[in-house]
């Protein structure tokens, strides 16, 4: 039997951005790859690459790669000439400076220079591991931990793809269903990044993913809560959806803990929600579940 939840409510939380905002993120990054030049080859990568943004997001991560240069550290070819990551960074900021088409403001992280005004951008220097630039892997830097490290955002997108097509379409709503939940019940709070909700969700199995959102939420969201229960007394490997890298070492026990605690508070209140006998039972309950 279909249950009664309103479809309203389930598209609510499964849809990205509109139109005009995808266009207007990607405007953005032609105009940025326009200031700084044949020097750099620029990219989208995040969740507007990957189309797991949620509707009211304005965070778009721009990677930017220094055509002419290779990681000291990773790359298999050297070079006599050096080029240090702050004459990098001073060089891209300096081209993001010299502009009038925007009111920005630009200010450099340890890892990226951030934009700030109408979206706020991440754009991420980075340098070439291989001879091709447009091949993965790339190498980024952090200044705060003060080293190289290899990146593989294309590989990110190409099995982020295949996990959608292998799931009938149904992954990348699911992670923009999770995220949004993830946001109502905390908000701003840096308990779970994005990037650690989309590889948690990508973990699951295709057989998961239903057509029925609401049912896909219960059956990934027990699977995750599975997973992150079975790490506390087990070592545990959940790979990012790159494959390089086990999302679960560096996140605190606490954060993981709360998140999983109302994983499956909120996965009681959708299975009532699908069960229910009637529209107002449905419709409270997945409300709760989802905190709107």
């Amino acid at each position: 039997m279909p249950h009664l939840i309103p479809i309203e409510l389930i598209e609510k939380i499964s849809k990205g951005p509109s139109d005009t905002k995808i266009e207007s993120v990607s405007n953005l990054q032609n105009y940025i790859q326009d200031l700084l030049g044949d020097s750099h080859h620029t990219f989208l990568q995040g969740s507007y690459r990957n189309h797991t943004a949620i509707s009211d997001i304005n965070d778009v991560d721009i990677v930017a790669v220094r055509k002419s240069t290779y990681s000291g550290t990773h790359s298999p070819h050297k070079f006599d000439s050096v080029i240090f990551w702050d004459q990098i960074f001073s060089e891209v900021e300096n081209k993001l400076n010299n502009q009038n088409k925007y009111n920005w403001q630009i200010t450099r992280d340890s890892k990226c220079i951030k934009i700030s005004g109408a979206f706020s951008v991440d754009v991420v220097p980075a340098v070439k591991i291989d001879h091709d630039e447009s091949e993965d892997p790339i190498c980024i830097h952090s200044f705060k931990d003060g080293k190289e490290m290899a990146s593989y955002p294309r590989t990110h997108i190409k099995n982020g793809e295949s996990k959608h097509s292998s799931t009938n379409n149904n992954f990348k709503p699911l992670v923009r269903m999770f995220k949004n939940w993830k946001f109502n019940h905390f908000g701003d709070e840096k308990i779970i990044s994005s990037h650690r909700i989309e590889s948690l969700v990508h973990s699951c199995t295709n057989d998961a993913f239903k057509n029925d959102r609401a049912l896909s939420f219960t059956l990934v969201g027990k699977q995750i809560f599975d997973k992150l229960n079975l790490s506390v007394v087990l070592p545990s490997n959940i790979c990012s959806v790159c494959g390089y890298e086990n999302v679960i070492n560096n996140w605190d026990i606490t954060d993981k803990k709360r998140f999983n605690d109302q994983l499956i508070k909120s996965l009681g209140y959708v299975v009532k929600a699908i069960s229910a006998q009637n529209l107002s039972e449905a419709e409270t309950n997945w409300k709760l579940a989802f905190n709107i």
